[in-house]
């Protein structure tokens, strides 16, 4: 079968470049060629110049996005017509965040006036939670729930060789013959992850147009064993490692075939098994491999030979979420780290002079005005080398949305399209008026912004930092 994959797009309506590739579908799609099957993926978001933003033009410039998706005109749809036209799929794929709402529904449309006994299939954070909602605001055929590889490909079988019932198809939601949405018992999440292709970024469309870093994206591992209430995961608390070799042999093929010089490794907590990270850097020193990398880790996380040895391995930047400069907030969203623990590890890393990124977030539903000046406060305090301030996003699966839905402050039915980090359009704050708050956020933004410039910060390291919140 002909599978078209699309990430749909977003950040292009605000004239945004969105660094790096859609890596969940690059990974579907080495999967699914592995089968035998032709694959093209079709990253809509892709911007083939980079911008540079800051926080308070990306407020500035979201309502553009808002515009776009009700423009049915817009010259981005119009490319996206003719891809899907000219490649003439058998089966159409779908990934998308909660924000991608409406996006998601006007490339669902295009497609059914272009080929409308092809399926259309969703996968992805929002629709693995809200799948019933998904299939019948956005009129796809299937959700995907959860991972996508396995059920995805038994869902293309099915589909072309009629071998089986979809019922019998585990992690999978449909509407049958008498427009009952049916929901398969979830399927169990995959074990050995080694065995799994790397991320076939061979099917990209257009893959001439991204540069050798936009591909650097790695993931080593799957899962993370916190439990953040403001984070929504698919892969649940386990978590599941590939070898390191088996790493070695990503990077390696990045170097020789995109002569990528900057890896990013995408795992959510890169340094918990710390045994790990050290054998990676020894593989690294000893074949010789001359690469720079960066990763996403937690405060509590760090310490000076840690940081050292992958320093002295390629390491040149680290991201960290701090998230508050509020202990009670620290707490309340089971961060399970102190203000202590977090300026112990700021200062390891400033000491080393090591290059790193804190993440902060305000609009938690009962965050006082007096808990935001504390997060500005703590940034002077603990004076990280760039700063990302985004705004709470409640995304399905999170804990914080379950508990603003029992109190009707949130719900499937919600307008997803304004929850986004850089939206003043939705607010789940409930303890500062509405108004207070856009003037706040306002504020917030451009105070972090005057901090990135006074610490000489590129703006294109500002977006790219952003961008990865």
């Amino acid at each position: 079968m002909k599978i078209l994959l699309i990430e749909p797009p977003f950040h292009r309506f605000m004239g945004f470049y969105r660094y790096f590739y859609p890596f969940g579908l690059a990974s579907l799609a080495g999967y699914i060629k592995r089968r035998g099957h032709d694959v093209l993926t079709y990253d809509a978001d892709h911007g083939e110049r980079p911008v540079s933003m800051t926080s308070s033009d990306l407020l500035k410039v979201f309502p553009k996005y808002l515009k776009g998706i009700k423009n049915p005109h817009h010259p981005i749809w119009k490319g996206i017509e003719k891809v899907i036209r000219n490649y003439e799929p058998d089966l159409i794929g779908i990934t998308f965040m909660s924000t991608k709402m409406g996006a998601v529904q006007q490339i669902t449309n295009i497609a059914k006036q272009l080929f409308p006994d092809v399926p259309v299939v969703l996968g992805g954070a929002h629709p693995s939670v809200l799948f019933r909602s998904s299939l019948k605001q956005i009129k796809a055929d299937y959700v995907v729930i959860g991972e996508g590889e396995e059920t995805f490909c038994e869902l293309i079988d099915t589909l072309e060789r009629r071998t089986k019932d979809l019922s019998e198809i585990p992690g999978l939601a449909y509407q049958n013959r008498h427009k009952k949405i049916v929901v398969t018992p979830p399927r169990p999440l995959i074990q050995d992850i080694n065995s799994l292709p790397f991320p076939d970024r061979e099917s990209l469309y257009k893959l001439e147009t991204y540069r050798p870093d936009d591909l650097s994206m790695i993931m080593t591992s799957r899962g993370c064993p916190f439990n953040c209430t403001f984070c929504s995961s698919l892969w649940e608390q386990k978590l599941r490692n590939r070898s390191i070799s088996n790493v070695i042999s990503e990077i390696e093929y990045l170097i020789n075939r995109f002569h990528t010089k900057n890896i990013y490794f995408k795992d959510d907590t890169f340094t918990v098994n710390k045994s790990r990270v050290l054998e990676l850097c020894r593989m690294l020193r000893e074949k010789n491999i001359e690469v720079g990398w960066e990763c996403l880790t937690r405060i509590e996380l760090i310490n000076e030979n840690l940081t050292l040895e992958m320093r002295d391995a390629g390491m040149n930047y680290l991201k960290i979420g701090v998230e508050t400069g509020s202990e009670r907030i620290l707490k309340a969203t089971n961060k399970n780290i102190t203000l202590e623990q977090i300026k112990k590890g700021a200062a390891i890393l400033n000491k080393l002079d090591q290059k790193w990124s804190a993440f902060f977030m305000i609009g938690y539903p009962d965050e006082s005005e007096e808990e935001i000046k504390m997060s500005l406060n703590l940034i002077e305090e603990i004076q990280p080398t760039y700063v990302s301030m985004s705004i709470l996003a409640p995304y399905p699966g999170c804990q914080i949305y379950y508990d603003l839905e029992k109190t009707g402050n949130i719900s499937e039915k919600s307008n997803w399209n304004l929850y986004d980090p850089f939206s003043l359009f939705a607010n789940v704050n409930l303890k500062i008026p509405s108004k207070r708050f856009r003037e706040i956020v306002i504020e917030t933004m451009q105070f972090v912004d005057n901090y990135n410039r006074r610490h000489n910060m590129s703006q294109q390291n500002s977006i790219k930092g952003a961008s990865l919140g």
